[in-house]
This record gives C-alpha cells, structure tokens and sequence, in this order.
C-alpha cells in the first residue's frame, strides 16, 4: 500500500511533487492525485495518529474500499467449519461461493478470498502502509543524530561524521535536508 500519510506529510513540509515521489518511492501522478483530493476533502495536516493509514486511504478514495455487491463470509463460522470438517483454504472458498450464490450476492474470487483469509487473521492491526527503502533510511538518519547528540553531544567529530553521511546521502537523492527533517 501507498504512504499516503508520507506523501502529505513531506508535501506539507514544502518539497516538491518529484522529490516527494523520490522519497515515498511512488510516481508524481500519484503524488499530484493524493495532493488534490486531499485538498477536495480540506484535510487538516499534518494529519492525526489517531487515523490510521487504511482509514486515510478510504478517506482519499473512497470507492476503492470493499463494494456491496460483494458477500463478505462470516469468517469465524467459515473457519470452524474449516477446522470441524478437516476443510483446505480451498474447500472453504467453495463453500463461500455457494453460500454467496443463495444469498444472491456476488462472490470473490479464489485469489482475493485467500488474501481477506489472510487479513482475517491480522485482526490486531488493519493493513498498514509499508516503509520503502528511503523512508527506512530517513528513520535511520533520524534517530542516529539524536542517538549519537544524546550520548556524545553536537560537537563530536562523530556527531559530525553522521550529519555530513546524511548531507552527502540528500545532495545525491537531490533532496533539501532541511524540508525532509523539519519539524
């Protein structure tokens, strides 16, 4: 899934489309998109933590989300039937398609049943927005300056080592160190 909550939040500091797109490791349509239905929908930013990255995503696109047209199973009673009756994932999926067609409803296929089994089992967590390679780097840059300002203080040569890695690793992302770290 899309950052999204990145994608504002890095516009919102003032970079640009491209190195925004850069960093989220996403295209610029897909920037330019978010930006404009974010501001359609007046999203205040920077956006609460209380609003997870799955409920952004259906606040920004709202017809992307599950369709009712479709039956969604009761997946605890198809799961019991499945431990019960020595059921596979398959048979399970069989099952789900005749219930669906006595209800009148449609029914998903193989290959999305499996994966809404699968997010079945997450109930912990909805799914999340996943942290490309330059989000992972930002985060480890992040809490290396602190870490190493913290124990060695600001004016340690390694202290000045880290700033000058992560200036070095901005000017060849061309990335303005300053908009991706403000606060």
């Amino acid at each position: 899934m899309t950052n999204y909550r990145a994608i504002l939040q890095y516009h919102y500091q003032g970079n640009t489309t491209t190195q925004v797109a850069v960093i989220c490791q996403c295209s610029r349509t897909t920037v330019l998109k978010t930006i404009k239905r974010a501001k359609e929908l007046n999203l205040t930013l920077p956006i609460s933590d209380s609003i997870s990255d799955y409920d952004l995503y259906l606040m920004l696109y709202p017809k992307r989300g599950r369709k009712k047209e479709y039956y969604l199973p009761n997946w605890y009673e198809l799961d019991t039937d499945k431990i019960k009756r020595s059921f596979t994932k398959f048979r399970a999926w069989q099952k789900y398609c005749r219930v669906a067609k006595k209800l009148g409803l449609k029914a998903y296929g193989k290959s999305r049943f499996y994966k809404l089994y699968k997010d079945y089992y997450c109930v912990f967590e909805k799914p999340k927005a996943k942290l490309g390679k330059i989000l992972k780097k930002i985060r480890y840059y992040t809490l290396g300056i602190v870490t190493i300002a913290e124990r060695f203080g600001m004016e340690s040569k390694l202290y000045h080592d880290f700033e000058s890695e992560r200036d070095e690793w901005c000017r060849r992302l061309r990335l303005d160190k300053n908009r991706i770290w403000a606060v």
